[in-house]
């Protein structure tokens, strides 16, 4: 409540003064009386008993009017003081008795005031609509009336009017109400959209403390309303400049103007500055932004700060940042990071495009990392998943890239031969991955694929140096296959190309030459020795000049041109770095040709000089070859012997051997002969030329009825199948192991003959006595492998003994489809009574064991009817034809092949029809009939059956005792069953009857 105002009143005799006015005492008779009143009204007042204090004012007033002077200043009083009580007390006619005194005194010192104490009571209580109708009737030179006037009009929305007065008061020289009138009058304008207007009043504002920290941020605010962001950043920028205030809001919004202008190295240094004042940190969104100026900016490791936690809620910001994050990851070489946050990004599908670009960017990090494998299912799942997508030819590039490095070349190729737009870099790694599947095939002698290769290789001809080394080399790969001419043409192009700026172009030029010498030197010596001239004279960094120079000479022989060939050989001996051996070596062939005496010193030289040299042996073979031929035996024994003592491991000794022991028998020594003839035929007897000659010698030199004779004999026999005699020799003694129960012997003995003898008409039964011999050591296994063997080769004439036996293995594996098949082809291969009877029963056995019901009873149809068929098979195929017929749901039939089986004999499968009888009453409930029929049957007729059938029997006996609730019956069965069957499976299954009725 507003201080009430404090008026001092004196005795009559005295005079007081409120406001510089004096109020005289009254002298009449009744004054004081009548100031009694005054003086109980004044006291009521001070004590804020306003009711009371009116109405001593209003006896003042009324009661004694006659004795009050005209003039009296107390009834003046006394009237004021009754319309602040009135305003206390909040009576209506506050207002009414306002303006009544206003008009009666309009000297009065307080008139003035009394509008302005009125409202400024209701302002001051927030009362804002009493407070206008009392403060609009206060002068314009009061502006404390006149500012509470504005705020209340502003705080009662009434924006037009407090603009008025805030507008007339805004240039106040007083700080209590100027600054403040300018700022509300600027925030009124700001509301009206009436900006410049606003800041200019904000900047009257700003001149006081008071607003100084407020201003910058209306002021800002309105310069980027207008879209006036030039003057706002100036105006911003300058504030921030300035130390000391807290400007937090000032530099996020000029932040967020340079960040839309694109200044993002001006947005990273004010979102900074913003940071600097939220030690809570920033909103996601204002993060966000920041990290992207620094991304923007190239500051990557800083972007990663600001944007790492921003990734992580799973919405579009969340999206964005990830992405974002995912390219400074790659920007700082963080590819592992960079696989998270594109991976995270790629997921969310907020943002389709940065969706799609995420998702590429996952193959592209992927191949970064090496990761080949897993970079080829990203990127085919990308180009799958974005068809035409803006990155679709760079991730077939990359998709290209990744098969190169993951070595799935074939699937790379076949990937880019199905592209429909292919970029030249997609064509430069087709040309590369088709190379090298062309060089892996050429390694593997695979020269026709190669050439294939090679071909995809050249028509993308990116790389010309790539485009040249596969037209060689595909040259090379139809050298491999034998198609020289085709080779020819490749590398005559490649000879003829005139590419200058391809540096390996002279490289394959010189390739080609010497590949085109070889080709020629078996075909064209002229034209070889023309390449190779070539070749040679240009010279060549691949190591092959010295091996051209001796091919120059090669080719002089082959054209018969002796004494030039001798030139180039003396030659190569000089200069080459390797081969030297050669060149010696077919210097003294050549002489030896052209009958030089000095040949054979030659070749000595070389035996001499190089005794590690290959050449060696072809040499001291030459030698012996010369002494033979000039009928020099003893001599040539020497080389021979001394080239298989000295190169024991050489291709070249059985020859050695075989001509030492010629020269042996020319020279008499008969034994010596007979020891190198032996040992050709011990060590070398699969090479018919040399074992012929031996045996021929020893044809000749030894007795052919000596035992040592005899074995050797046997020994050349054994390597050469067409001696008919000795195979079946051989196949006789195998049988014999087989009938004598010598498994393993006999086991041996067939599978040699098998080896050695695939073609002889007795290997197919020799390989169905293989499986019969397994079959009797029990070995099913290996026997059912054989057997199958027989079968596929389909060549034994007994076939249908296979089929059975292969069969039967099946059948007592539980496989029946396969046993099924088996009896069939037994069916199939033999008209044999017999043979027909296993089949039917084996194919009986087998479909009563698969679901084929008609078929069970189809075979069990044609066992009974087999004249051969004996009272066991017929009685099964009767317990068979019966279940067959229950599982059909044909009960007539079933009980009709039951009691014929019944009635047939007493065996165990008789007795098995006998309890399904019985066990058909029990599923109708008829259990005194399947009891009687039980206890009848099997303690009389079928008493002889097995164990398990008798078990069988009397455990449906029980099942019908507990059927007619007769729980003593059905126990004392079971106990009997347990006590006196020893078969464990009926005992079993009595037991866990007995546990379920244990408490009937």
């Amino acid at each position: 409540m507003k201080k009430l105002p404090s008026i001092v009143f004196l005795s009559v005799a005295a005079t007081c003064t409120i406001s510089g006015y004096e109020i005289f005492a009254q002298s009449t008779l009744n004054y004081n009386e009548a100031n009694i009143h005054f003086r109980n009204g004044q006291e009521y007042y001070e004590s804020k008993s306003f009711e009371a204090a009116r109405a001593e004012f209003e006896l003042y007033l009324s009661e004694h009017r006659n004795f009050l002077d005209k003039n009296d200043p107390n009834q003046a009083w006394a009237k004021y003081f009754i319309v602040m009580c009135s305003l206390y007390l909040d009576r209506a006619d506050t207002e009414l008795l306002a303006d009544r005194f206003v008009r009666e005194y309009p000297e009065h010192p307080v008139a003035s005031n009394l509008f302005r104490e009125i409202g400024n009571y209701f302002f001051d209580n927030g009362e804002y609509g009493k407070a206008i109708d009392y403060l609009s009737k206060t002068g314009k030179t009061d502006e404390e009336s006149q500012y509470h006037l504005g705020i209340a009009y502003y705080q009662t929305q009434s924006y037009a009017q407090a603009l008025t007065v805030f507008t007339r008061l805004r240039e106040s020289p007083n700080q209590a109400y100027g600054p403040p009138s300018a700022y509300y009058a600027g925030a009124i304008q700001f509301q009206n959209k009436n900006y410049e207007e606003a800041i200019s009043n904000f900047n009257l504002a700003e001149k006081s403390s008071q607003y100084k920290a407020e201003i910058p941020g209306w002021i800002a605010n309105a310069y980027y309303r207008q879209g006036k962001y030039n003057e706002m950043l100036d105006y911003t920028e300058r504030v921030l400049r300035e130390k000391g205030r807290k400007l937090d809001d000032i530099a996020l919004l000029t932040a967020e103007v340079y960040f839309n202008k694109g200044n993002y190295e001006k947005a990273a240094t004010y979102y900074g500055v913003y940071k600097n004042y939220k030690s809570q940190g920033m909103m996601p969104v204002v993060a966000y932004r920041y990290g992207y100026s620094l991304y923007k900016t190239n500051q990557f490791s800083a972007a990663t700060d600001q944007l790492k936690n921003v990734a992580l809620p799973k919405d579009t910001l969340g999206q964005n940042a990830s992405f974002v994050l995912g390219i400074c990851y790659q920007r700082v070489n963080n590819l592992t990071g960079a696989l998270g946050a594109f991976d995270q990004a790629s997921k969310l599908s907020f943002n389709k495009p940065v969706q799609e670009e995420a998702t590429f960017n996952v193959g592209k990090v992927l191949l970064d990392l090496g990761r080949s494998n897993e970079s080829v299912k990203a990127l085919e799942g990308f180009i799958a998943q974005y068809p035409g997508s803006r990155f679709e030819d760079e991730a077939n590039e990359l998709l290209c890239e990744a098969y190169l490095s993951s070595n799935n070349l074939l699937a790379a190729l076949n990937f880019v031969e199905k592209l429909r737009r292919r970029t030249p870099r997609v064509n430069a790694v087709y040309q590369r991955i088709a190379f090298n599947q062309a060089v892996k095939k050429y390694n593997e002698d695979g020269y026709a694929e190669a050439v294939t290769f090679f071909d995809k290789s050249l028509s993308a001809p990116e790389s010309r140096d790539l485009k040249y080394s596969a037209m060689y080399w595909k040259g090379e790969s139809l050298v491999g296959m034998n198609q020289n001419a085709a080779a020819i043409d490749l590398y005559k192009k490649v000879i003829a190309a005139t590419d200058k700026d391809v540096p390996s172009l002279p490289e394959f030029q010189q390739k080609s030459r010497y590949s085109l010498g070889y080709i020629y030197l078996s075909t064209n010596p002229a034209e070889a020795n023309a390449y190779f001239n070539e070749y040679y004279q240009r010279g060549g960094t691949d190591g092959n000049v010295d091996d051209a120079l001796l091919r120059i000479a090669d080719s002089y022989v082959a054209q018969g041109q002796y004494a030039q060939a001798l030139k180039a050989y003396d030659k190569a001996y000089q200069t080459v770095k390797t081969n030297k051996d050669y060149a010696l070596y077919q210097k003294g062939t050549i002489q030896n040709i052209l009958n030089d005496p000095n040949g054979k010193a030659t070749l000595e030289e070389v035996v001499r000089t190089f005794p590690q040299s290959k050449y060696v042996e072809t040499a001291l073979r030459d030698l012996g070859d010369n002494e033979m031929s000039a009928e020099r035996s003893e001599k040539a024994i020497a080389y021979y012997s001394r080239l298989i003592l000295e190169r024991p491991q050489s291709a070249l000794v059985p020859y050695a051997i075989m001509r030492r022991g010629t020269a042996f028998q020319n020279i008499g020594r008969t034994q010596s002969a007979i020891s190198d003839y032996k040992y050709l035929l011990r060590n070398y007897i699969n090479d018919s030329d040399f074992a012929s000659q031996a045996m021929a010698g020893l044809n000749e030199l030894m007795d052919p009825s000596s035992p040592e004779y005899i074995e050797i004999k046997a020994l050349y026999a054994k390597a050469n199948p067409n001696d008919t005699s000795l195979r079946e020799k051989e196949f006789e003694k195998a049988k014999g192991l087989y009938y004598d129960d010598a498994h393993d012997k006999a086991l041996v003995a067939f599978g040699e003959y098998v080896r050695n003898y695939p073609d002889s008409p007795d290997t197919p039964e020799a390989k169905f006595l293989i499986a019969e011999t397994y079959f009797k050591q029990k070995n099913k296994m290996d026997a059912l492998r054989n057997y199958y063997i027989v079968i596929a080769d389909n060549k034994y004439k007994a076939l249908s003994k296979a089929y059975a036996k292969a069969a039967q293995i099946e059948l007592e594996n539980s496989n029946y489809s396969r046993a099924i098949t088996n009896y069939r082809g037994v069916l199939r291969v033999s008209s044999d009574r017999k043979d027909n009877q296993t089949a039917i029963q084996g194919l009986m056995d087998s479909y009563f064991n698969t679901p084929k019901n008609d078929s069970t009873i189809y075979y069990s149809k044609q066992m009974v009817l087999l004249p051969e068929a004996t009272v066991a098979q017929k009685t099964k195929a009767y317990y068979y034809m019966g279940k067959g017929y229950l599982q059909i749901g044909d009960n007539i039939s079933a009980t009709s092949s039951f009691n014929q089986g019944v009635a047939l004999a007493k065996d165990d499968y008789a007795g098995e029809c006998q309890i399904m009888l019985a066990r058909m009453l029990y599923s109708q409930k008829k259990y005194k009939e399947s009891s009687e029929m039980i206890m009848n049957k099997f303690n009389n007729e079928f008493s002889g059956v097995s164990l398990p059938v008798m078990g069988k029997a009397f455990l449906l006996l029980a099942d019908d005792f507990i059927g007619m609730e007769n729980y003593f019956q059905a126990k004392a069965t079971l106990n009997s069953i347990i006590d006196k069957l020893p078969d464990e499976n009926s005992v079993e299954q009595a037991r866990v009857k007995l546990r379920s009725i244990s408490n009937k």
